[in-house]
Formats: structure tokens, C-alpha cells, sequence
């Protein structure tokens, strides 16, 4: 019998892998999704769920991946290597990113160039305004399993703009679904922004750090201040309050699990409960990363993967914060990391 740890240690492999191949005779219940933010961006996906756990992989079509997806009566199991890795796979659909969630991006360009984003080349979302976005939103309020609305975004053309969208778009949510949960993942570069979008209505929010360490951090996103970025938190946290701010913290770059863990304990000092996430690494952001490192980025297993998560839920423990409490953006979803208090 499978208990709570090896299905986490499932997910880790998963996640370390990255992507799943997938039979050309297998008819899918869902379209794929190409998404324009996160980790995946521009690369087609799945989203899959076992044990409750949800997981969201790239789409190959080489039939010599690690795993593969077989299908089997009325769900999946996922194939690896020739023996059977999983039972009982079913497909969720994501229409708007995300399980339960309008997690909606905004704009897919940025004036920002942090060397492992992967910005999606597709042009659409300029097609779009904040009236073409509130109708999206509420066109996903109609599925019986919408339980929030998460908006996310480049920075473009500059990013009073984007924090001016956001709280249209928020304002006019809030006024047709009031007791919806919302989240923001905006750049901030003043404190009045983040009140600005507590006005409008925002529930929670997301301020990255990314990087843990700060010698990294300034290789890799060398456009951005990591103490304006600390600070931008501190003020997020009085604004919203605790258990109320996340913020990303990417790893598998080369650094320490101590530089992880550390900056771990600085953000849940304050108040802020990190999101944990192993960096995806593709065709787009390999080089860009290697050179900004000027060196070959090394594996990250399954097992670093879990016990980072496994300390982590220690760390927020000891602050009295949990992941629990967002039921916006990446904590409730699951798909891209190993989350603790949900996996772990």
C-alpha cells in the first residue's frame, strides 16, 4: 500500500523529470494548454491529479521520455520506462491555468529580462483589455469547480500600467463576484502600489524574491534590487497581514540547501509564506541561465525536492504560518511544486 510519502516522492520525480510523453492515439478529455506565465510558459501541457495531488508536465512527443501516459478503461496510468509508476491518473481540466482558478496573465511581454523567465511568443493577450479579462473571469465563475481568481503579469509598457489593469480588473470582479477569493502576482516597485491594490479588492498577494541567494540573484535578475524586493514584502505583510503574502523562491541553480533554508526563515520571519519551486529549466532559458552562472546548471532530485519542502513546512511551523491559508495563485493549485502542508 502507497502511504503520503511515497506519493509525494512520486510527484518529486515528476517534477524533476518535467515532461511526459504522450501516444498520438491517446484522445484526450481536455485541449492542452499553452500557457503564457509560469514555469511552463509557452510549451504545451497537461495537468494531471492522482491521490489528490495535482501535477502539471510538458507535453512530449518523443517517445523515448522517462515516462508516458497509457491509457487504461475509463482512466490513465503513467508509464515509466516500461514498468507501471502510477494507477489511477486522471486528467483535470485547467481553462484558465490552473485547477478551480481564473489565474488569468495579463501580458506576456516584459521590459524585464531575469535570465529563467520563459515568456510565451504568442501575441494575443495584446488583443485583450481589462473588459475582454472580466469576461473571462466570469465565464470561468460558471464551472462547479471555480473557487478563486488569480491575475498575474509581465511588466509592460511599464509597470504603473499593470498595477492600474490589475485593480480595474479586481474592482469590476469584486463588484459581480464579491465573495470570490482574489490573488495578485504584480512587480512592485512602491509601497502605495501594494495599498492600491488592496483597495481595489486584492485578498492576497505575491511579491517573488526568486532567488535565494543574493550574489545569484543579481546575475540572474540583474534589472531588480533584492533589498527593494525584502522591503516590498515587509510592507506587504502590514498591508494585507500574515499568512496573506507569498512569494516565489527558485532553486536547483547551484546553491546550498542552507541558502535556501535560510532565506526561507527570513521570509516567514516576516510574516511572508514562501512558495518553494525547483527551477524549470527549457530550450528557452538553458542558455540565458548558463551564461549568466557561467556554469552548466546541475540535476535536481526528487529527493532534494522533497526534503527542501520537509523543512520548509518546519520552518513555517515554527512561525505559526501554513500554506493552508491561500486559496489563491500556486499554494492551493500544486501543479508545479512540492507544497508543503498539501504534499508533505
Amino acid at each position: 500500500m502507497t502511504d503520503q510519502k511515497d506519493w509525494a516522492r512520486k510527484k518529486a520525480e515528476l517534477i524533476s523529470n518535467g515532461k511526459i510523453y504522450i501516444p498520438n492515439d491517446i484522445k484526450l478529455p481536455y485541449p492542452l494548454e499553452r500557457s503564457t506565465a509560469g514555469p511552463g510558459a509557452g510549451a504545451l501541457s497537461i495537468t494531471l491529479s492522482f491521490n489528490n495531488k495535482n501535477i502539471k508536465l510538458e507535453v512530449s512527443r518523443n517517445q523515448n521520455e522517462s515516462y508516458s501516459l497509457q491509457k487504461k478503461d475509463n482512466t490513465y496510468n503513467i508509464i515509466k520506462k516500461g514498468g507501471k509508476f502510477l494507477e489511477d491518473v486522471k486528467i483535470i481540466p485547467t481553462a484558465f491555468h490552473a485547477p478551480g482558478q481564473a489565474f488569468i496573465n495579463l501580458e506576456n511581454r516584459c521590459i524585464y529580462k531575469c535570465a529563467f523567465c520563459s515568456l510565451s511568443e504568442h501575441r494575443f493577450l495584446q488583443d485583450y483589455d481589462e473588459d475582454k479579462f472580466v469576461d473571462l473571469i466570469i465565464k470561468a465563475s460558471k464551472r462547479s469547480d471555480f473557487s478563486a481568481v488569480s491575475l498575474t503579469s509581465g511588466v509592460y509598457p511599464n509597470n504603473t500600467r499593470v498595477i492600474k489593469t490589475m485593480c480595474e480588473i479586481i474592482q469590476k470582479v469584486k463588484e459581480k463576484l464579491p465573495d470570490i477569493p482574489i490573488g495578485v502576482e504584480p512587480y512592485i516597485s512602491k509601497r502605495e502600489e501594494i495599498v492600491f491594490l488592496k483597495k481595489a479588492g486584492a485578498d492576497e498577494i505575491k511579491i517573488n524574491l526568486q532567488i535565494p541567494n543574493k550574489d545569484l540573484f543579481e546575475k540572474i535578475c540583474p534589472d531588480f534590487d533584492y533589498d527593494d524586493i525584502m522591503n516590498m514584502l515587509n510592507a506587504s505583510v502590514e498591508i494585507f497581514g500574515r499568512g496573506k503574502v507569498t512569494s516565489n523562491i527558485i532553486f536547483g541553480l547551484g546553491e546550498s540547501d542552507e541558502t535556501v533554508l535560510k532565506a526561507i526563515e527570513i521570509l516567514a520571519s516576516k510574516g511572508v509564506v514562501p512558495t518553494l519551486r525547483k527551477i524549470r529549466i527549457n530550450k528557452d532559458n538553458k542558455k540565458k541561465l548558463e551564461e549568466a552562472l557561467s556554469y552548466k546548471i546541475p540535476d535536481t532530485s526528487s529527493e532534494r525536492i522533497i526534503q527542501l519542502a520537509n523543512e520548509q513546512k518546519k520552518i513555517l511551523k515554527k512561525h505559526n504560518l501554513t500554506t493552508k491559508t491561500f486559496k489563491t495563485m500556486c499554494h492551493p493549485c500544486g501543479c508545479c511544486d512540492i507544497v508543503s502542508f498539501w504534499d508533505v
